[in-house]
């Protein structure tokens, strides 16, 4: 009966009934130990290499010490550059999120989201009005949006890079006793949220696009970090409460794919053969979490 049963699985496999998310799994796992506090992980696929936002020397995630900085690593954690960024004259304290595309760098830092070229280290800071605790950032076709865990709100910046432009900026989500933290460019357009804390409970995952609704993936899950969605739709996310690296399938339940973090935070991608490398880093302990998925 048991070989009866996987034969049928495999016939509903190739058939198409049986989603292809279902088969994601974790092959290999490397931790490394590292400095400081990193808070977040960015791939640059042009450069093929990764910028990890640290807070410094001081675990306190609204100090204005001017101690944050950017390293810049290889895929396979090896230290490069380790104060990459800011740039001469230029000062970070306690960057957070990092995104990179099309020779960009955005990071967020406490009341402001920066922008810097990466080929010239130019960077430029940009105030956001009402902001508390600047989060996560993520650019999807030209236009940037930001998380602020203090404030509640998540805003629309256009255009993306306003290193040498005026952009316009304005709140695009801001229900009640919503806490987003991570976001990721979600496949139908606009976002995935992932937030610390929703309504006064667990946070959950979410999407929204730009008319100031959202619609809830999944509510109750925890306390939720760093998110991204994998091709086929799975969505991957860190949670603070449950210490660990989650994947969420379409249709199903959470299920870890990996544990044992004191802080687990916001998380690159990295495509690798036909699966991901997924670099977390470790936001309490400092080190850094390679883990090769493979469908």
């Amino acid at each position: 009966m048991t070989r009866l049963l996987a034969v049928l699985a495999a016939l509903a496999w190739l058939a198409g009934a049986v989603p292809a998310w279902a088969a994601w799994q974790v092959v290999s796992e490397k931790t490394l130990p590292g400095k400081g506090h990193p808070e977040s992980v960015a791939y640059d696929p042009g450069a093929g290499v990764l910028y990890v936002s640290n807070f410094g020397p001081q675990f306190k995630s609204s100090l204005t010490d001017g101690q944050g900085y950017i390293s810049k690593l290889d895929l396979n954690g090896k230290v490069l550059q380790e104060k990459f960024l800011p740039g001469p004259g230029q000062k970070l304290h306690k960057p957070k999120g990092v995104w990179v595309s099309g020779g960009r760098l955005w990071t967020t830092d406490i009341d402001a989201v920066w922008c810097f070229d990466l080929a010239s280290k130019k960077g430029r800071r940009l105030a956001l009005p009402g902001a508390k605790f600047t989060n996560d950032v993520t650019e999807a076709g030209g236009k940037l949006f930001v998380s602020d865990n203090g404030a509640g709100y998540v805003y629309l910046i256009q255009p993306a890079d306003f290193l040498a432009a005026e952009p316009k900026v304005r709140v695009m989500l801001s229900p009640p006793r919503f806490q987003p933290n991570g976001l990721y460019p979600a496949k139908e357009g606009g976002v995935i949220i992932a937030t610390t804390s929703d309504m006064g409970g667990p946070g959950g995952l979410s999407q929204a696009g730009e008319v100031g609704q959202a619609r809830t993936i999944k509510a109750g899950l925890g306390k939720l970090d760093g998110v991204a969605q994998l091709p086929d739709g799975a969505i991957l996310y860190t949670d603070w409460s449950k210490g660990g690296l989650f994947i969420l399938e379409p249709g199903g339940a959470p299920r870890k794919l990996a544990g044992g973090f004191k802080g687990p935070a916001d998380f690159a991608l990295v495509p690798r053969d036909k699966g991901f490398l997924v670099v977390v880093p470790d936001l309490v302990t400092g080190s850094l979490r390679l883990i090769t998925l493979a469908p």
